[in-house]
This record gives C-alpha cells, structure tokens and sequence, in this order.
C-alpha cells in the first residue's frame, strides 16, 4: 500500500466537513485531481521538451491548484518549483530532471490518492 505523502491537513478537513453536507464532494475532488494531473504532467513534459514557457507555466500553476486543493504541499511545491523555471537559462538537463522530480511526486501522490479512493468505496 503507498505510503501517505506529506500534506496539509486544513484543506482536507474542510472538504470533509463539506462532504457531510454534500456526500461524495471530497471523492469526487480527488476523482478529478487524479484524472487531470496525469494530463497536465503531460503538457509539462511537453513544453520541457519543446522550451516553451508559457505552456509550463500554464500546466504547472494548474497542477499546483489542485494538489494546493487537496493541501498536497509535495506536489504544489514541485510544481512551483517548474513553475518558475526561467527555461532560457535552464539547461535541457536539468529542465528533464526538474520534470521527473515532479512526476515521482504527482505519481506517490495519485498512488496514494487511489488507495484512500478503494478504502472510501468498500
């Protein structure tokens, strides 16, 4: 079973606090955060690839929403961190390595996500 990544509690607890009010909110926030993250990993890698700031300053500030949402500090700092990449003076390395970093977080991340979604279901 994955390991609990690091996050920040408040987020969570008030979308607890709603899902009393509006059963199934929370799972359905995480449902999309899973389903979308994947895709802005991809537009990441792309713009990495393709040198393109604006598309990763785009996709990343959208993932960094989201995991924000869901007080997920791992991955919205990574994402920050891509974010703001200035990508003219970043080597090709190390703009590929900033990229993976960011893709183990997002991957423990919807990991973990996953498993607390088959919990909620059984």
């Amino acid at each position: 079973m994955p390991t609990q990544p690091t996050y920040e509690p408040e987020p969570l607890d008030q979308l607890r606090a709603l899902d009393v009010e509006q059963p199934g909110l929370m799972n359905e926030l995480i449902r999309i955060f899973v389903g979308d993250a994947p895709k802005q990993l991809q537009f990441i890698e792309a713009g990495l690839r393709e040198r393109n700031p604006e598309r990763i300053r785009q996709a990343a500030h959208f993932l960094r929403s989201g995991a924000l949402a869901l007080g997920l500090k791992q991955v919205a700092a990574a994402a920050h961190s891509v974010e703001r990449m200035d990508i003219a003076s970043t080597t090709p390395e190390d703009a590929q390595a900033a990229g993976e970093h960011l893709r183990e977080h997002v991957h423990h991340v919807l990991l973990y996500l996953l498993s607390q979604l088959k919990r909620s279901q059984n």
